[in-house]
């Protein structure tokens, strides 16, 4: 026969099993690594219904500050993180790699650009079209927030920074218009005959058409072979010690054979072991 208190602390148990089991994991930062962690995340959910998973796409930036301010179990980044950013009392693991895709309207006839013309493009050197074989079109030029990991790897890759007291800013023409997700960015370009941008390789679609980049095209193959140069990784971020037992899980998943299988189905490429 169960006493009163015996009954009490089984309904406590109860609830504090239920109340664990729902645990959201809170997963924020790059908007380029969000596309397919959103996808992850569904997948997961599959098999653990009990679980919550909120995926934040904010940018690299704000989601390393999640994570150090304890708002994020689990940051993600589209760039490199330097160390003093995040010190050895963290994780950082590299899930999948991806493209950066420089991308036009369809109806634009440029089907590829040379490191030359981006550089004087992003410096507001060539401002016409017609300069670069295409329509007589004032170039409407498109980037990233300062905070993005795509921004990041995009002018670093392409030398479009410069040194002031020490620190590396950007060094773009600062008429370029700022948006601040890859959908933006996107939505934009589809609209926009005139426009040129760039994005995480993963989130092209038929609304707007990936350049050649120095007669290289971006796809998964010429990517993985390297042929293809600006690429960068997508990284997890995660304290070593005082994880939930639910973020545990959910890392250990995003590193499993099921997680590098849908990420190679969603047009990324996943890190081998």
């Amino acid at each position: 026969m169960l006493t009163k208190a015996t009954t009490l602390w089984a309904l406590c148990t109860t609830m504090a099993l239920s109340a664990h089991a729902n645990e959201t994991v809170t997963v924020a930062g790059s908007t380029s690594v969000s596309h397919v962690m959103d996808i992850l995340a569904e997948h997961y959910l599959i098999k653990h219904p009990d679980s919550k998973i909120n995926v934040q796409g904010i940018s690299s930036s704000a989601g390393i500050v999640a994570l150090q301010t304890g708002t994020a179990e689990i940051g993600m980044s589209s760039r490199i993180v330097n160390a003093n950013e995040l010190d050895n009392n963290y994780t950082i693991t590299s899930i999948a790699h991806d493209g950066i895709a420089l991308v036009v309207n369809p109806t634009n006839p440029v089907n590829n650009v040379t490191r030359a013309q981006i550089d004087n493009i992003y410096h507001g050197v060539t401002k016409n079209w017609q300069q670069m074989g295409g329509n007589n079109e004032k170039i409407a030029v498109v980037s990233r927030e300062n905070a993005s990991g795509s921004r990041f790897s995009f002018e670093h890759f392409m030398e479009l920074t410069k040194n002031v007291a020490g620190f590396t800013v950007s060094d773009i023409n600062p008429e370029v218009l700022v948006v601040s997700t890859n959908g933006m960015v996107k939505s934009l370009i589809a609209r926009n005959q005139q426009a040129i941008g760039y994005l995480s390789f993963g989130s092209v679609d038929s609304s707007i058409k990936p350049l050649s980049y120095d007669g290289v095209t971006p796809n998964i193959n010429n990517i993985r072979s390297g042929e293809y140069k600006m690429a960068r990784p997508f990284l997890i971020m995660y304290k070593k010690q005082g994880l939930s037992t639910n973020a545990k899980q959910f890392i250990q998943f995003l590193t499993s054979d099921d997680a590098k299988k849908i990420i190679n189905d969603n047009g990324y490429i996943a890190e081998q072991s």
